[in-house]
C-alpha cells in the first residue's frame, strides 16, 4: 500500500507554535509564576528554550527547508521587530520596576523577553549569520570592469 503523508503547512504550524508560546509566557509573567523563580531558575529556562529552538531548528527538516526559501531580507526585519521588542520590553519594565532588578527580571514584561524573546532571538541572529557566512563574497575588482590604459 502507497501511503503518502499529509501536506505540512510549515508557515501556520511556526505561527501558531510561537503564539501560543508567547501567549503562554505572557500569563505566565501576569500570574506571578517567574516570580516564584529565582534568578538562576529564570536562566536556566531561557537556556533550555535557546537550546529547544536550536534542535528544533536544526533538526526538523521541513522547517529548515522552510527558513531556507526566505530572504535575508526577511530575517534582517525580523530581527530588527525582535530585538527592537527586546529594547522596548527591557525599557518598560526597567521604568516599572523603580530600580529594582531584581524584580524586574521576573515580573511582566522583562520575564517575557528572558523567556520567549531572547531564545528567538538569538536562534534568528544564529540563523541569519549562518546565512551570511554561505553567501559567495563579492569582489569589487571582479565586479567591475578594468581599465587599462
Amino acid at each position: 500500500m502507497n501511503r503518502k503523508n499529509p501536506p505540512e503547512d510549515t508557515p501556520r504550524v511556526l505561527f501558531v507554535t510561537l503564539g501560543i508560546w508567547a501567549i503562554a509566557t505572557v500569563v505566565a509573567a501576569m500570574q506571578g509564576v517567574f516570580a516564584r523563580l529565582s534568578l538562576a531558575e529564570l536562566g536556566a529556562l531561557s537556556i533550555f528554550a535557546f537550546v529547544f529552538v536550536t534542535a528544533t531548528t536544526y533538526l526538523d527538516r521541513g522547517l529548515r527547508d522552510y527558513l531556507a526559501t526566505r530572504s535575508t531580507r526577511s530575517y534582517l526585519t525580523f530581527l530588527i521587530e525582535v530585538d527592537l521588542g527586546i529594547v522596548i520590553g527591557t525599557m518598560i519594565a526597567l521604568g516599572l520596576a523603580q530600580g529594582r532588578v531584581a524584580a524586574a527580571l521576573t515580573s511582566f514584561p522583562l520575564a517575557v523577553v528572558i523567556v520567549f524573546a531572547l531564545p528567538v532571538a538569538a536562534v534568528a541572529h544564529l540563523l541569519l549569520a549562518q546565512r551570511l557566512l554561505r553567501r559567495r563574497p563579492v569582489h569589487a575588482l571582479r565586479s567591475s570592469p578594468v581599465v587599462v590604459r
